[in-house]
């Protein structure tokens, strides 16, 4: 169904939800057509992206495949090297998804992510001073530092070390670039790191994306 967006008659609640059922009905009959469907979305092993991209691959017998960036995803997706995209909505890029001509949203679902929070190479934080701490953390999960830091670390001025994902941070805090990450509980798991402060994972809206021309193309399954 095409959902209506006049202002006089905006659509029900009752559209909204024929219509994401809808969709995933379309995906998941495409799915079930094509075992191994690529699904790309953002690496390595361990980001919030991949671990719900391995959530969908075991439900319908998708083949994941990581990228550093989601610029590399968008590319890769264009480009007809992967199918679908799995996108969160919080990442600060997904309008290049939204508005780009070639794509259609075809999906989406809420998901939490794992715990996040702030962690250190050691037990002990950075050593108090005036001096500013060095923090590695995405852009979008800065805020995170914010909310948790420890009191001792309030006042200390912060220096951001920019890192392409949760995993990517935790691996330049264990390489010694920078003091502190901002990051999920996989990254402090596989790096080694230790917890200063954390708190539960978000629940998010995961969005999939697909090129326009395989979204208008009949379903081969009923």
């Amino acid at each position: 169904m095409a959902m209506r967006t006049d202002a006089a008659a905006p659509p029900s609640l009752g559209a909204f939800a024929e219509e994401y059922t809808a969709r995933w009905s379309r995906l998941t009959g495409r799915w079930a057509a094509r075992p191994g469907t690529s699904l790309g979305t953002l690496g390595p092993a361990g980001t919030s992206s991949d671990l719900a991209a391995r959530f969908l691959a075991a439900e319908h017998g998708l083949s994941v495949e990581l990228f550093t960036t989601f610029d590399d995803v968008l590319d890769q997706l264009l480009g007809g090297h992967v199918e679908f995209a799995l996108v969160p909505s919080a990442y600060q890029g997904i309008t290049r998804f939204h508005w780009h001509r070639s794509l259609r949203l075809q999906a989406f679902f809420a998901q939490a992510t794992p715990e996040y929070g702030v962690a250190a190479a050691s037990d002990e934080a950075p050593a108090r001073g005036d001096g500013p701490v060095t923090v590695a953390a995405m852009w979008e999960v800065r805020r995170v530092y914010a909310e948790v830091v420890p009191q001792e670390l309030r006042d200390r001025e912060v220096t951001w070390v920019d890192a392409a994902s949760t995993q990517h941070a935790a691996e330049i805090v264990a390489a010694g670039g920078a003091e502190l990450a901002v990051t999920n509980a996989p990254g402090v798991r596989v790096q080694g790191l230790r917890w200063l402060a954390r708190r539960p994972g978000a629940e998010i809206v995961w969005t999939l994306f697909g090129r326009a021309e395989e979204a208008e193309a009949p379903s081969a399954v009923a």
